[in-house]
């Protein structure tokens, strides 16, 4: 072998600071990454915490409507419903008066 075969120590330090420094840099841009990651990752749970509440919220006047209102629903449906009953009772009875109207005026020509 003669000294142009034989790589020098220099070029082989050389490779290293090379391949060290593109390392460093790929690390740099791994840790830019994960920072912006991490950035949106704690926007997501500020927001999901933020729905969170909201849907808590909503289901807590939902319960509570539907705790009161379906009493009250229940009542009013009871009423009308009596209502409605007594409004087709009092209708029957004003056709039948009708119809035996109508028949004896019929009737009587």
């Amino acid at each position: 072998m003669t000294m142009d075969q034989v790589p020098s120590n220099r070029s082989q330090l050389d490779r290293i600071e090379s391949g060290i420094k593109e390392l460093n840099e790929r690390m740099a841009r791994i840790e830019e990454r994960q920072h912006s990651q991490g950035a949106k990752l704690e926007a997501h749970e500020s927001h999901l915490s933020d729905h969170s509440q909201r849907l808590r919220e909503v289901e807590l006047r939902n319960a509570v409507a539907e705790a009161t209102g379906s009493h009250q629903h229940r009542q009013l449906s009871g009423r009308w419903a009596a209502l409605g009953a007594i409004g087709m009772l009092l209708l029957g009875g004003l056709l039948t008066v009708l119809s035996k109207l109508g028949a004896a005026l019929i009737g009587g020509y």
